[in-house]
């Protein structure tokens, strides 16, 4: 289903920046979620002598951020109604929690900024994510969705929510003499992430197995079935972690609070295994996607590729098992390989001017 084009200004059909889409978000989440992926790598495997690759690879990230920001900002101003025309779009209405995604993602990447603007960002970013949840959960009950409309980019909402309480960890655990993200904050959007993860998981499911098969250029975007249960897993275990060393300025044990930490590693064990299986499913279907022809959803391939392999990582600091050392390093190479060929087939369409057209 494509955004209806009759109502857009007549005269600028061909201008490249009315038809600039709110999906190169996603290209930051990508390269943005890359960027993590060789971060922790780094620092895992002990590779400090290659942190110039991480920190290009951060000047990257926050460039193409401010420049897709700066672009995008151009759009609304000079063609307002293509922006809300996007708005109100039932697929790529879905995207625009990728601005708030990239915010939050651009946040974790940049260590050195200063505190107060850290804190702005952050709250920016959290309160954006909110707005696009409740935006779009309001469009699916006030509109009259059909169960074709169904794909999984209904996640990229819901997973923006499963990022805040990473970045809100991120700026936590960096001054440990102090909790600058309220826990309760972060919980809440866990809580409605999780929620809402699950029923779309369930819904989602349904419709591709019952209902209609998928346009073959949204076919890229199963992958987005990898990202909800990786990020699910991160959370447990960065949130449950950072409540360990944040325990005495609520009062609690921190025994007690250890104690229960090999539950909640069960817990993000079992979520990945869930992204593990579907990893899987994806790789059986590697020719399937082979056969496809490039477009812009190609970039869903990468933040759930890096998703799954941050949780990897992180399970085995947390666990130490070679298990998910090995999936951590099968994860580095395919997000290395992904973010690659991806990146490259956008050049060339770009330089082929097939991006930025008016959609049939």
């Amino acid at each position: 289903m494509e955004i209806p084009h009759q109502n857009i200004e007549s005269e600028n059909t061909h201008s490249w920046l009315l038809h600039f889409p709110v999906m190169f978000f996603a290209a930051v989440m990508g390269i943005g979620g890359f960027t993590l992926v060789v971060g922790k790598a780094l620092r895992v495997f002990e590779l400090s002598r290659y942190v110039w690759i991480f920190d290009a690879l951060t000047i990257l990230s926050v460039a193409l951020f401010c420049g897709i920001v700066l672009i995008y900002l151009a759009k609304i101003i000079r063609h307002y109604s293509a922006f809300l025309q996007e708005l109100k779009h039932p697929v790529r209405i879905n995207f625009f929690a990728a601005i708030s995604v990239s915010t939050l993602i651009v946040l974790m990447l940049s260590r050195s900024l200063p505190l107060g603007f850290a804190l702005g960002l952050f709250y920016f970013g959290a309160f954006l994510q909110l707005v696009f949840s409740l935006y779009v959960v309001r469009f699916w009950f006030v509109n009259e969705m059909q169960q074709k409309m169904a794909n999984p980019a209904w996640f990229i909402p819901i997973v923006g929510n499963l990022i805040v309480p990473l970045a809100g960890m991120s700026l936590n655990l960096q001054n440990q003499n102090e909790s600058l993200i309220p826990l309760e904050i972060l919980i809440f959007y866990f809580g409605m992430g999780s929620f809402f993860w699950i029923l779309l998981n369930a819904a989602l499911l349904i419709r591709l197995v019952f209902g209609e098969n998928l346009p073959q250029k949204f076919l890229p975007t199963l992958f987005i079935f990898i990202a909800p249960p990786s990020v699910f897993g991160l959370d447990i275990l960065v949130l449950f972690e950072g409540y360990a060393r944040f325990a005495p300025i609520y009062g609690i044990v921190e025994e007690s609070v250890y104690f229960g930490f090999a539950y909640f590693y069960g817990i993000a064990s079992a979520s990945f295994s869930v992204a593990l299986f579907f990893m899987l499913l994806m790789i059986s279907l590697f020719r399937v996607f082979t056969k496809l022809k490039f477009a812009l959803s190609w970039w869903a391939f990468t933040f759930p590729t890096s998703a799954f392999t941050l949780c990897a990582l992180e399970l085995f600091v947390q666990g130490g098992s070679a298990f998910y050392m090995y999936l951590g390093f099968f994860g580095v190479v395919l997000n290395a390989i992904i973010v690659t060929i991806v990146a490259w087939h956008t050049f060339l369409a770009m330089k082929r001017k097939e991006i930025c057209v008016l959609e049939q």
